[in-house]
């Protein structure tokens, strides 16, 4: 959590030889458009932003259900009604992935989020994105 805990930044450091997919399960509904996402649950918005994206890196949504490539597994999966998939897709290669969250509060407007700056994961500490 940043900026007074109005925000939330998850960071991934990523070194892979083929591409690869960054994914999150939501209750809300997915609007993707490029490197900027917007999910909606009960009138309520989030803002998901892909912060200095890695080139090719761009949101996707899909359904919640097991990739046709996945292995069957030993019982089958239940289904996820209402679920559905935040997806980031990634190139090869190695770079700093950061997923920041801005929730849409009333009253509150785009002057009101930071933009946080690119710290190494083991540099993190409660004050390194202040």
């Amino acid at each position: 959590m940043l900026n007074s805990r109005k925000q939330v930044l998850i960071q991934d450091e990523v070194t892979a030889t083929a591409g690869v997919q960054w994914r999150m399960q939501t209750n809300a509904t997915i609007e993707a458009s490029g490197t900027t996402a917007t999910l909606t649950l009960d009138n309520q918005k989030m803002q998901v932003i892909i912060v200095n994206p890695p080139s090719g890196a761009t949101f996707s949504r899909s359904d919640a259900v097991r990739l046709s490539a996945d292995p069957a597994p030993p019982v089958a999966d239940q289904p996820n009604p209402g679920v559905s998939v935040l997806i980031i897709d990634l190139p090869a290669g190695t770079y700093t992935l950061q997923v920041l969250f801005n929730p849409q509060w009333p009253g509150m407007s785009a002057s009101d989020f930071v933009t946080p700056q690119s710290v190494a994961l083991d540099s993190w500490t409660l004050t390194s994105h202040n």
